[in-house]
């Protein structure tokens, strides 16, 4: 009889065991923990370099050069590339791994776009062929732009738009073969538009990074006025010509940050 009643006690003592352990509260996996992602926020400054492609929309409204020959091109799109370089500083606000923030730069460029033309009555420099030029150098150029983008990692992947402003330098250059006669109006003004493009920034050491961009910037349009030479230069001696140009760019550029 005393062993059932210990048996019978020792199993009781198993099941309410059992039962207690599946009682006990549950205990939750922790959570996963996200990726961090570097930290750009804050001011900086650097330096860039790089290549841009510039051209040049010209009209020539009241047709100076077709006092000289009407076989002379009214209008002409002009194109050429070249290098720019210079310096940009900014603030980064970044929440979490986005990011917003401000930039402004400025470069120095050495881009012309130009192009050498003839009235069509044989090779340019052979006798008897009239000719005109058109120049358009981009001597520097500057953006404030506002910046906005996600961080990956140590990379940080945006788009960016704002201000652009640029100084030009322009020529107009007119060649009468009889008598031989060269007639060049220059003028210089700087001109204001808009900018966009994308960019990407790494974080390759505390408080430095390296950056790549790609911009296209769009500048107003401007009227140069011309006063006309008179026989044998170009125009009426006095007359007012009008010469309207817009130019547009593309710049391709690497550069370097420090944060502070």
């Amino acid at each position: 009889m005393k062993k059932i009643v210990l048996a019978s006690v020792c199993a009781v003592g198993f099941f309410g065991s059992a039962v207690a352990a599946d009682l006990r509260p549950a205990v939750k996996a922790p959570p996963i923990a996200r990726p961090a992602c570097a930290q750009f926020g804050g001011w900086y400054v650097g330096a860039n370099v790089g290549y841009g492609y510039l051209q040049h929309n010209f009209h020539d409204r009241d047709f100076l050069a077709g006092s000289v020959d009407t076989g002379l091109p009214r209008s002409t799109q002009d194109s050429n590339s070249g290098v720019n370089g210079g310096v940009q500083a900014g603030y980064n606000y970044q929440t979490g791994c986005t990011l917003f923030g401000v930039e402004a730069d400025w470069s120095w460029s050495d881009t012309n776009a130009s192009s050498f033309n003839g009235d069509g009555d044989g090779p340019i420099g052979a006798v008897g062929v009239d000719t005109s030029s058109v120049s358009s150098r981009m001597r520097w150029f500057g953006t404030v732009r506002a910046r906005s983008g996600v961080i990956v990692d140590n990379v940080l992947i945006y788009a960016t738009g704002g201000f652009a402003y640029a100084n030009f330098a322009r020529s107009y250059t007119i060649f009468e073969d009889a008598p031989a006669t060269t007639s060049t109006f220059s003028w210089n003004n700087t001109r204001w538009g808009w900018t966009a493009g994308v960019g990407t920034e790494w974080a390759f050491a505390p408080n430095w990074s390296l950056k790549s961009e790609v911009l296209y910037m769009r500048f107003e349009k401007d009227t140069a006025t011309a006063i006309g030479l008179g026989a044998p230069g170009a125009g009426i001696a006095g007359a007012a010509y009008r010469l309207e140009s817009q130019n547009e760019a593309w710049i391709s550029r690497i550069g370097v940050n420090y944060r502070f």
